[in-house]
């Protein structure tokens, strides 16, 4: 890794630090910037090549090679037990402004070379989801109160601390390479029947078969190992609101790479009705 590279990785045990400027160094990483795709196949007499009939990409492998310092004994012991088996971890690249994570656990505990000063280890950890996040993330008002208000801004003029959208159409942009599974919020302001979300470039929807009344919430999430629908009334109280999905809706829903078109609608009252988008800034296959 270069100077201004930082890697992170971080438990409920404790976190580690790599950088020039601490006791711990990595000296590379293997396997951050590919990913493996199982190619699903299809071959008929006389055909010439095969039919793509699926693609499955792969849990990631990550090997780290790097160096402890002194005081060697305390280090030694402190990689050891933050790197433990069965905890599940997060591992941060941060680099050139940007930070990716990876969740991921131990599939190979720290194997360390015995020195003087300075001794080398070699981990490997296993990442189930195998795309890159960043830290960062993104909220997108489709329909609702939009804030427009910025630092910094200029007082002469007019300006607008924030403007109502009721657009039937909205546009969000997904800057990474790979489809992002996101969490939708259902606000109503006033009584709302069957809020609906519909992805114009895939066809997919979001569709829940329910009068919200004023001040209700209904988050519904895409996210592998997240995906439900959880109802909060207007006293605060979450429930399970899966029964409400309709049937044609589709939690595997997600924002393609680029513009992402999505229509807001309501069986009743969708100028009453806000709803937001959060997901990650960007997911990529590599860094």
């Amino acid at each position: 890794m270069n100077e201004n590279t930082i890697i992170t990785y971080e438990n409920t045990i404790g976190k580690l630090s790599f950088a020039y400027d601490s006791a711990f160094w990595v000296t590379e990483v293997s396997g951050a910037s590919s990913v493996d795709v199982d190619i699903g196949e299809s071959r008929g007499a006389a055909q010439t090549g095969a039919t793509i009939e699926g693609q499955s990409v792969q849990p990631r492998t990550i090997t780290i090679d790097g160096a402890i310092f002194e005081p060697l004994t305390a280090n030694r012991k402190r990689l050891l037990d933050i790197m433990a088996p069965q905890v599940k971890s997060t591992l941060t690249i941060t680099q050139n402004g940007e930070s990716w994570y990876l969740d991921a656990v131990v599939e190979r505990t720290p194997e360390i070379t015995p020195g003087r000063g300075v001794q080398e280890f070699q981990a490997r950890l296993f990442a189930g989801y195998p795309y890159w996040r960043t830290t960062a993330s993104h909220t997108a008002q489709v329909t609702g109160i939009v804030p427009m208000f910025r630092f910094p801004f200029r007082s002469g003029g007019k300006w607008w601390v924030s403007r109502f959208s009721d657009d039937f159409y909205s546009e969000i942009n997904n800057t990474g390479n790979v489809p992002i599974e996101f969490e939708v919020l259902f606000v109503a302001r006033g009584a709302v029947k069957s809020p609906e979300i519909y992805h114009v470039g895939t066809g997919k929807k979001i569709r829940i078969n329910k009068e919200m009344a004023a001040g209700e919430i209904i988050a519904v999430s895409t996210v592998y190992g997240k995906k439900g629908v959880t109802v909060t009334s207007v006293t605060g109280e979450a429930a399970n609101g899966f029964k409400y999905l309709s049937m044609d809706s589709d939690l595997s829903m997600t924002l393609l790479p680029g513009a992402n078109l999505l229509r807001v609608d309501a069986a009743q009252n969708r100028e009453g009705l806000t709803v937001r988008i959060d997901a990650p800034k960007g997911v990529r296959s590599g860094v």
